[in-house]
């Protein structure tokens, strides 16, 4: 087990070279020799002090967690037979996580479970998991097997949640359960449940810092292939922690001040198309972790606004340096991509990939505040990328429903879901300021995009109807403005409307009152309105921006919620 540098056994090994630094000399007293002997070999054993011992309970009794009652696995002849398919017919949209974890002893692992004697938790999870994205996945692609693979994945979908909702609080530290963590994050994710996913990832990351697979000295006795597994299950877990970071408002686990371990794309040139993504994976998941921390984070956001301001440049600077690698990556690896997949799950992923990073853009922009004085709450720029990553979900979408229909849920699961998807709000709250009908139109081609796919999965269906909510305020409002006596209280409707689906409630007009205006009554209303919709239109502090991100959270966490 690591520690740091503040820790005892930091402080005890120095003063076990300062004692060896002094006496380097020598001296002729036995006595002092076995005493610096033994203070040598107690330091030592502090250094290799094993986790699985540090993690004990001295008066505990045995305990044992058997097999989850009731999850039998799928027949043993269908795995040998999905095993046999998956390796005849390698598909990127579906086994990549087994590339990216190079688990080429997935089959033996497989076969060991169906023989073992004793229960292993790491083992179920990893194997039921691998199961359910392979027979779901391979179902789309046998149309006459289609019916029995997604029953066999339904079985391994039913042992993976019971077997994580049985894990127990202490887990050993050691490579296969961090794997089997971290598929569990992969299930979590695709069930739309980022918070269920942060508390395995959580869990994921705690023993990999455990085990100091964060710092670059862990590895100096290990072999290079060892090393190399290690490095890899951190970064890992490092991107889905910073995801899961932004998408959930919460500090993220990994602090960059204690990694010292080098980066995928430090490690010299990859050797396959996914190897060389996933080190842009894992910058890109840098970037959306230090939104939160440097952005909205509560402490980032009483930052003066110039402080803001220059982390938003530099923000912006980074992500322009990884479109720029994510463009020379996708021409190197281009041929053999399109070899190994159909080029429209190619321009699938790669599609995906930009509106992640788009989307992310428009989160940046979102905390740069408007001068005061101007119509509009968003600057230029922030509404120009809101607007073309709506229009790029909209290539994907008619790609996915042209050609990868199956590539939908991926889609949604991981470029709409897991991270903060700020476009369809941004545009929503510049229709209520400018009364746009482009941008209305906008906002309802992005919901009409889900209606033909809303039995997906649960997850799509919430989030369409929660924007669908969205869209319906936002055309009544447009719609209303015809000058009529009844603005006010179209107004009033809306805004209650607004504070249901999550917006801030705003303060009584008499504890702040509205700029003072001639146009009578519909302007008043039209005022009240505005504040109610939006209040970072008279936004002045770093406070409004955390009110704004935080309501966007509180929102979208409607989606773990029933909705109505």
């Amino acid at each position: 087990m690591v520690e740091g540098e503040s820790s005892l056994t930091a402080h005890s090994v120095f003063a076990n070279d300062l004692v060896h630094r002094v006496m380097s000399g020598g001296t002729s007293i036995p006595e002092m020799h076995e005493r610096i002997e033994t203070l040598r070999n107690m330091v030592e054993a502090m250094k290799k002090q094993p986790a699985a011992h540090e993690m004990t309970y001295p008066h505990a009794k045995p305990t044992h967690f058997g097999s989850p009652k009731g999850c039998d696995l799928p027949p043993i002849a269908k795995t040998l037979e999905l095993l046999k398919l998956t390796r005849a017919n390698p598909q990127l949209g579906i086994a990549w996580v087994f590339e990216l974890f190079e688990m080429e002893h997935f089959p033996e692992t497989c076969l060991a479970l169906y023989m073992a004697e004793e229960y292993n938790a790491a083992q179920f999870i990893t194997v039921n998991v691998g199961l359910h994205i392979l027979f779901s996945g391979y179902s789309y692609l046998h149309r006459e097997k289609e019916q029995e693979y997604l029953d066999l994945a339904l079985i391994c979908a039913v042992n993976v949640e019971t077997a994580l909702l049985s894990l127990p609080l202490h887990l050993p530290a050691n490579d296969d359960v961090i794997v089997a963590l971290s598929f569990g994050v992969f299930y979590a994710v695709e069930l739309g449940k980022p918070a269920l996913a942060w508390v395995l990832a959580s869990k994921a990351s705690e023993l990999c810092q455990s085990l100091g697979y964060h710092r670059i000295g862990t590895f100096a006795s290990d072999s290079v292939s060892s090393a190399a597994r290690k490095r890899f299950l951190f970064w890992v877990v490092y991107t889905l922690d910073k995801s899961l970071s932004l998408r959930l408002g919460r500090s993220s686990t990994i602090h960059e001040s204690d990694v010292t371990v080098p980066d995928p794309l430090s490690d010299g040139p990859s050797h396959s198309p996914i190897s060389a993504f996933f080190g842009l994976w894992v910058v890109a998941s840098r970037i959306q972790g230090q939104i939160y921390e440097l952005l909205y984070c509560p402490q980032a956001v009483a930052q003066p606004e110039a402080v803001r301001m220059a982390r938003v440049q530099l923000l912006l600077g980074q992500l322009d340096k990884l479109d720029a690698l994510t463009d020379e990556t996708s021409a190197k690896w281009e041929s053999v991509l399109q070899q190994a997949s159909p080029c429209e799950t190619t321009e699938f992923f790669i599609l995906s990939d930009e509106i992640v990073r788009l989307s992310t853009r428009t989160l940046i922009h979102r905390a740069v505040p408007n001068p005061p004085g101007s119509p509009t709450t968003f600057t230029e720029d922030c509404i120009l990328v809101a607007r073309e990553t709506l229009a790029k979900h909209q290539r994907c979408i008619a790609l996915v429903e042209s050609t990868a229909e199956r590539l939908f849920s991926t889609y949604m699961n991981w470029t709409i879901l897991f991270a903060p998807f700020a476009p369809f709000i941004v545009i929503f709250c510049q229709v209520i300021e400018t009364r746009d009908k482009s941008d209305l139109a906008r906002l309802e081609a992005f919901v009409n995009s889900l209606l033909p796919h809303i039995s997906a999965s649960e997850a799509v269906e919430k989030l369409r109807r929660l924007f669908q909510a969205l869209y319906s305020v936002a055309s009544q409002y447009v719609e209303s403005q015809t000058g009529a006596p009844g603005v006010q209280h179209q107004a009033s409707t809306v805004d209650t409307c607004l504070v249901a689906l999550g917006f801030p409630a705003q303060p009584n007009l008499g504890l702040q009152e509205a700029p003072s205006v001639p146009a009578g009554e519909e302007s008043a209303s039209e005022a009240a309105f505005q504040r109610g919709v939006n209040p970072m239109i008279w936004m002045g502090t770093g406070t409004d921006l955390e009110d704004w991100f935080y309501s966007n959270q509180e929102m979208l966490s409607f989606l773990g919620d029933d909705v109505s």
